[in-house]
């Protein structure tokens, strides 16, 4: 039996946050009853006041209501299956059988965990101690029997691409209008290495990936790399972090190269991907 409790870090991070949105909520519902400044706008200030409302007001209830489920977050987990700390074994028991497969929540940052029919019963934070281990047992005991694990290619789809597009051209006719209007070092200089940054990470990035009968065909906008599958060390499921967010992305290690290769946001859930992939492997 293994217990995976909620990083307290995050509780405490949860706690300061809310404290935060509340003073901000109630600075925004403070403002028009503050001695009025001279020439000052009233119709500036309640619009003010309702943006603060809603935004600091959605957060607050939002994280209000993460707050009072934490307490219930944390999982235990036996040869028998999965179940919530708090509702005990005999009562929480989802048993491995019955657990058809795990979906990314990456706004909410959690797993669900999906029976047959597609309902969900149960719910795993990203912010478990030993998430990652949990995640791999996880994967470990889903039935891999849908379509979805039948697929034989993955890519990202065509808004991708279309957001690189449009970040480039915006931003090099930004620096070109900047640059011509008495800043060139910011115009020409920032805005060039902005957009040269943008298109080396575009270029660097897989885009897709085939599984033939004995490699995987790793494809980028202008390249493709074809890996033998006799030469694949291993495959894994890990995970970038972006402003404290959880982002899964699966690496195919090979003999061939010194990085691994890695794949994220490919059109499906990072889940489904690593177990077609460590299938196609036998890894």
């Amino acid at each position: 039996m293994q217990e995976f409790k909620l990083d307290r870090k995050f509780i405490t991070l949860m706690k300061g946050g809310l404290v935060v949105f509340v003073v901000f909520l109630a600075l925004g519902l403070a403002l028009p009853f503050l001695p009025d400044e001279e020439n000052g706008n009233p119709n500036g200030t309640i619009v003010t006041t309702i943006m603060c409302t809603v935004v600091f007001g959605f957060f607050t209830i939002f994280t209000w209501l993460t707050l009072r489920k934490l307490p219930y977050a944390d999982v235990v987990i036996d040869d028998d299956g999965i179940w919530y700390k708090h509702l005990g074994k005999d009562q929480g028991l989802v048993a491995w059988e019955n657990i058809y497969k795990v979906k990314e929540r990456a706004y909410l940052q959690c797993l669900d965990i999906l029976g047959v029919n597609g309902d969900k019963l149960l719910r795993v934070e990203y912010q478990l101690n030993g998430f990652e281990t949990l995640r791999n047992t996880l994967n470990e005991k889903i039935s891999k029997e849908g379509s979805e694990f039948k697929r034989s290619s993955f890519s990202k789809g065509p808004l991708y691409h279309i957001f690189y597009l449009v970040s480039v051209v915006g931003f090099s006719a930004l620096g070109l209008y900047v640059g011509t209007n008495d800043n060139p070092l910011l115009g020409y200089g920032a805005m060039s290495v902005l957009v040269i940054f943008i298109i080396y990470e575009y270029f660097v990035t897989a885009t897709g990936i085939r599984l033939a009968n004995n490699s995987f065909e790793i494809t980028y906008p202008v390249a493709k790399r074809n890996i033998p599958l006799s030469g694949i060390e291993d495959i894994q499921i890990t995970d970038e972090f972006h402003k404290g967010n959880r982002i899964p992305e699966v690496w195919v290690i090979s003999k061939m190269a010194k990085k691994p290769f890695k794949l994220k946001q490919l059109g499906v859930d990072s889940n489904i991907l690593y177990n077609v992939l460590r299938k196609a492997t036998r890894k």
